[in-house]
């Protein structure tokens, strides 16, 4: 599913900020998301089963460098395991299944895939002990931020530079997620996608590329936002939350925070200065239907 830079900028929620990120002048938050369930039925079907979380990534950021032409690109990994990414997508998808009080028991498991169509397989294999598997992947999305044929997929750091000046870097979360029931070998019950992208107030990569460790932190911070957004909306999504939460959460418009230290330069968001650090989040609904699955280049 590919969403026009008009359909990202429909809508605006306010999301919580971390304390890092309140000292930042940060770009706006844009979150786009789409689904492919039938949540009435799905939520009788599931009412009183069991369900497993399970995760293909978390451990290891896509990293891409956007240069002036293709010839100017670069792609590489980052393995980041102690930033907890993993952990903090399905503990906190399990405490949103757990709160929904719809399972009679939820539980997180383990698999050595980090590709979702390896993951299917070996899901078949599994000797599953709960109804059903909500299985959570990497996702393609068009880049929302500045428009090139590249494209973001999973957690990850893009950075752009033309001539190699104006460098500037996103956090971004492209996800997926399958309800699946492991006794009928994997059968997709529903599925949804979620994208959000951040700029972040400092160049977060060196080239070749890899991260740049002066400024990782305001990357790391911003990806653990966007995960807990993306979290909530797949499951929201599926219908799977608290009772009367909607799919998508109403649009509001957020408050002014003002920052408590002086802030640099003001970076552009969508072509705007950014006039205060706080974090918006946009959720534009969208038609159903999945987008083509790409293989990510890590976990």
């Amino acid at each position: 599913m590919h969403l026009t830079r008009r359909q990202l900028l429909g809508h605006s929620t306010a999301l919580p900020l971390s304390p890092l990120l309140r000292l930042m002048p940060l770009a706006g938050l844009g979150l786009a998301a789409c689904s492919s369930v039938e949540t009435t039925s799905v939520q009788a079907r599931l009412l009183g089963k069991s369900i497993t979380v399970i995760s293909t990534i978390g451990t290891t950021l896509r990293l891409s460098w956007r240069g002036t032409t293709v010839f100017n690109n670069e792609h590489g990994e980052a393995f980041v395991p102690d930033w907890g990414f993993k952990e903090q997508l399905e503990t906190r998808t399990v405490e949103l299944l757990k709160a929904s009080g719809r399972f009679s028991s939820v539980q997180r498991a383990t698999i050595t895939s980090t590709r979702r169509e390896e993951a299917l397989k070996e899901l078949k294999e599994l000797k599953t002990p709960t109804d059903h598997v909500l299985l959570i992947s990497g996702a393609p999305s068009a880049d929302s931020i500045w428009a090139t044929k590249e494209g973001f997929f999973g957690l990850g750091i893009a950075q752009r530079s033309i001539l190699q000046l104006g460098t500037e870097s996103v956090a971004h979360a492209s996800l997926r997620v399958d309800l699946l029931v492991p006794s009928t070998f994997g059968a997709v019950l529903g599925e949804a996608t979620v994208t959000t992208a951040q700029r972040v107030p400092a160049p977060a990569l060196l080239r070749g590329p890899r991260l740049n460790d002066d400024h990782a932190a305001a990357a790391r911070e911003s990806l653990k936002v966007q995960v807990d957004a993306a979290v909530q909306s797949l499951v929201n999504q599926l219908g799977l939350g608290k009772a009367g939460t909607a799919a998508v959460e109403t649009p509001a418009t957020p408050k002014p925070v003002s920052a408590p230290v002086a802030a640099p330069e003001k970076p552009l968001a969508n072509g705007l200065p950014v006039t205060s650090p706080n974090v918006e989040g946009r959720g534009i609904p969208a038609p159903a239907g999945g987008g083509v699955d790409i293989p990510p280049a890590g976990r």
